[in-house]
């Protein structure tokens, strides 16, 4: 897989689930990076973004979430994807974790998203495939974040 390919793949993951969850309300609180990784030994890149949502779901938390899983899997072919709840928060929130389940950490590439939901908030954080090549410069078209660097 290449840079540009993680790329459009985490953009990909926040389009689908846009796609059922609603697509408004989610600017104040999206943000990327970009962050370097180790490829096999060499340098790599990893696209990183996370969002909030805080508005009230057409459904309840179960249903939207596993309605967001199945698109997952129907359109991206993310397979295995677990409907999960986390009690330690308040009100409860329906989770998934992929690959490995909620809290279960990534695959072995860095690869992976924790998404949460209550009845009036989404978070998610969605972490791209570490892969081979350099960060991409700030700036340019796939990383076009203001900068007071050199």
């Amino acid at each position: 897989m290449t840079v540009q390919a993680s790329h459009q793949q985490v953009h990909d993951i926040f389009e689908a689930i846009k796609s059922v969850v609603g697509e408004d309300g989610w600017t104040s609180g999206t943000e990327s990076e970009w962050n370097d990784c180790s490829s096999n030994g060499g340098s790599g890149a990893q696209f990183m973004l996370t969002a909030v949502r805080k508005q009230q779901l057409a459904g309840t938390p179960d249903e939207v979430t596993k309605q967001v899983a199945d698109r997952l899997e129907s359109k991206l072919g993310m397979r295995g994807i677990r409907v999960q709840h986390d009690k330690t928060f308040s009100p409860p929130r329906t989770v998934i974790g992929y690959p490995n389940g909620y809290n279960m950490g990534t695959a072995s590439d860095g690869y992976g998203l924790q998404f949460q939901m209550d009845p009036e908030f989404v978070g998610i954080i969605i972490y791209g495939h570490c892969v081979p090549g350099e960060v991409p410069a700030l700036g340019t078209p796939m990383n076009p974040r203001p900068t007071d660097l050199p």
